[in-house]
């Protein structure tokens, strides 16, 4: 077990599953000069997979770059870390000598700024109140139950889309690979609204 980390209280709440896996040292080498330290430090001593039972994963941030390109466009500067169950996506950057962390919420077409220090965002934002991860505790419970566990890179989701009028219903619950669904969330809408 590693020792004591910076991020020891995100640990505590959401311990890595048994999946994780500690990436090579050229992927860390090279995320070190992408993301925050608190990344990097979870990286080497936990690693890449899901975390407290599957509602929260740190990802390779090339399988879920196309995803924010996508989204954001080719010039797009943040760089995707984590992910939960239902597809939100934590990507970071640094603007005006400044870290950001914000919040992709795919199903609503909302993006946020959710902290400004990644040591916070592990220890204050993922194990406070009103993250995502606290908001849909019990709907990743019900999903988990009727869907089974989430592989790497899947996440839940539902059909109908519910940017397009779907509903929060575990009728409505499929899981799937998550880049490609997350970037056909924003293909659908783009659709809709060129119509």
């Amino acid at each position: 077990m590693p020792d004591t980390i910076a991020v020891q209280p995100f640990i505590d709440t959401f311990p890595s599953d048994a999946g994780t896996r500690v990436p090579d040292a050229d992927f860390t080498t090279y995320g070190e000069g992408q993301l925050p330290s608190a990344v990097i430090e979870l990286w080497r001593t936990h690693g890449l997979g899901w975390y407290g039972g599957g509602r929260v994963a740190l990802v390779d941030p090339g399988t879920w770059m196309p995803v924010l390109q996508t989204w954001f466009g080719s010039g797009v500067t943040s760089v995707p870390f984590a992910v939960t169950s239902f597809g939100h996506i934590y990507h970071y950057d640094r603007v005006a000598g400044r870290d950001r962390i914000q919040c992709l919420d795919p199903h609503f077409q909302h993006n946020a700024i959710v902290s400004e220090n990644g040591t916070a965002f592990f220890t204050e934002h993922l194990t406070g109140s009103s993250s995502h991860l606290a908001d849909l505790r019990d709907l990743h419970k019900a999903a988990r139950d009727a869907q089974g566990e989430l592989a790497v890179d899947e996440i839940f989701y539902f059909e109908p889309i519910l940017a397009l009028g779907g509903k929060v219903s575990l009728d409505n619950l499929q899981k799937g690979n998550g880049p490609e669904h997350v970037a056909d969330i924003h293909r659908q809408i783009a659709a809709r609204r060129s119509r």
